[in-house]
C-alpha cells in the first residue's frame, strides 16, 4: 500500500511544481494528502478535515508525538480553525518521490 501512496505523492509533486500550487488527493481510508512545492523540496501534509468524521484531539496528537520524538518528530502537527488536523513534513528533493514505509506508518499511527 505504501507504494501506492508514494506513486500518488510523486504525481502530486509533479502537479504542484507544474502549477506552482498545492496539489491534493483523497486517500481510500478517508485521509487527504497535500503537496506544496518549495524552492528546494516540498511540504507534505497528511490528515483529515473535521467533516471527515475522524475526530482527533490536538492534545492527543501532541502527546503521542512527544512520547517518541525520534520516530514521530519529522511530522509536525497542524490544526486549522475549521477543526482540520494534519501532519506536515518538509521533504528534500530526494525524499519528494516517496517516503519509507516506516515514515508513512508513523504518520498513520499519529492520526489514529
Amino acid at each position: 500500500m505504501k507504494e501506492e501512496i508514494n506513486a500518488l505523492c510523486t504525481q502530486l509533486v509533479a502537479q504542484a511544481r507544474l502549477h506552482n500550487a498545492v496539489a491534493m488527493a483523497a486517500l481510500a481510508e478517508g485521509s487527504r494528502l497535500f503537496v506544496y512545492p518549495l524552492e528546494r523540496g516540498v511540504l507534505l501534509a497528511l490528515g483529515a478535515t473535521a467533516q471527515d468524521g475522524r475526530p482527533l484531539r490536538p492534545e492527543t496528537l501532541l502527546r503521542r508525538r512527544g512520547a517518541d520524538l525520534r520516530r514521530f518528530g519529522a511530522w509536525l502537527p497542524a490544526l486549522f480553525a475549521d477543526g482540520s488536523c494534519y501532519l506536515v513534513r518538509r521533504c528534500s528533493d530526494s525524499e519528494a518521490g516517496g517516503l519509507d514505509d516506516d515514515e508513512w506508518l508513523a504518520a498513520e499511527e499519529l492520526l489514529r
